[in-house]
C-alpha cells in the first residue's frame, strides 16, 4: 500500500498522469488513493489526483460503469455527517466523473446541486468547479439550476465566484447572461484575486478580469 502510494505521489509530482493512467488499469485501489490525495487542494498533487480521477473515468466508463457509480455513491456518503469524515473534494470528483460520459450521469447533476444548499459552504468551489465543467460539454445539464449559479456570482468566497462565472461562459447563449443580470457589472469591478488551479500549475485571478470576459 505505502509502495503504491509513493509511486502515485511521484507520478502526480511529476504531471505524469498518461502512467497513472496505465498503473490503474486492474487496480481500483489507485482510485481510492487518488481520491485520498486530492482532498488537499492547497498543492498541486492534490489538483492533478482530482484530474487524473477524470481520465481514469473515462477510461472505466467504457468497461466498468458500475465501479464509477459505487464511486460517486462513496463519495456523496463522505459529505455527510454520517460518514465519520470530510470529504473535501468530493464534489470536484463527481464532477471529473461525470464528465467522462454526462448522458449517462445526469441524474447526478441534480445531486451535485444539492450539496450547494447544505449548511457547510466548505463545498460550494467543489460545486460550482463541477458545474463548470460539466457545462464545459453538457451545458443543457446545468441550465436548470439558475437559482444556484446566480447565488454563487454573490458568493463571499471569491472562488465560487470565479467558478460561477466560468460556468456561465460555458453555456454559451443569452439565457446565461440574463441569469448574471445586473451582477455582472457589478463583478466586472470585482478585485478579489485568489489561486485557482489552471494548466497543471496555480494562477493568480481576479474575480473582475474573469467577469470582463464573459460579459464581453
Amino acid at each position: 500500500m505505502h509502495s503504491l502510494k509513493k509511486t502515485i505521489l511521484t507520478l502526480l509530482e511529476a504531471n505524469d498522469l498518461d502512467s497513472l493512467l496505465t498503473l490503474a488499469k486492474g487496480k481500483p485501489r489507485v482510485v481510492s488513493l487518488l481520491v485520498r490525495i486530492s482532498y488537499d487542494k492547497e498543492t498541486l498533487a492534490g489538483w492533478r489526483a482530482i484530474k487524473a480521477v477524470g481520465l481514469i473515468a473515462q477510461e472505466l466508463v467504457k468497461t466498468d460503469y458500475e465501479y464509477l457509480r459505487n464511486t460517486i455513491r462513496k463519495l456523496r456518503w463522505s459529505l455527510s455527517d454520517e460518514s465519520g469524515g470530510i470529504g473535501w473534494s468530493a464534489p470536484e470528483l463527481i464532477g471529473e466523473i461525470v464528465c467522462a460520459d454526462p448522458r449517462r450521469f445526469a441524474d447526478i447533476v441534480p445531486l451535485i446541486a444539492d450539496v450547494y444548499t447544505i449548511e457547510e459552504d466548505v463545498f460550494r468551489p467543489g460545486v460550482m468547479y463541477a458545474f463548470s465543467r460539466i457545462a464545459e460539454s453538457a451545458p443543457d445539464l446545468v441550465t436548470p439550476f439558475p437559482d444556484i449559479i446566480c447565488a454563487a456570482l454573490t458568493d463571499r468566497n471569491a472562488l465560487v465566484r470565479i467558478y460561477a462565472l466560468e460556468t456561465i461562459g460555458r453555456l454559451k447563449n443569452q439565457t446565461s447572461l440574463s441569469i448574471a443580470g445586473e451582477v455582472m457589472e457589478k463583478l466586472k469591478h470585482d478585485t478579489s484575486e485568489v489561486w485557482v488551479y489552471r494548466g497543471n500549475a496555480f494562477v493568480n485571478v481576479m474575480v473582475g478580469d474573469v467577469a470582463k470576459i464573459i460579459g464581453n
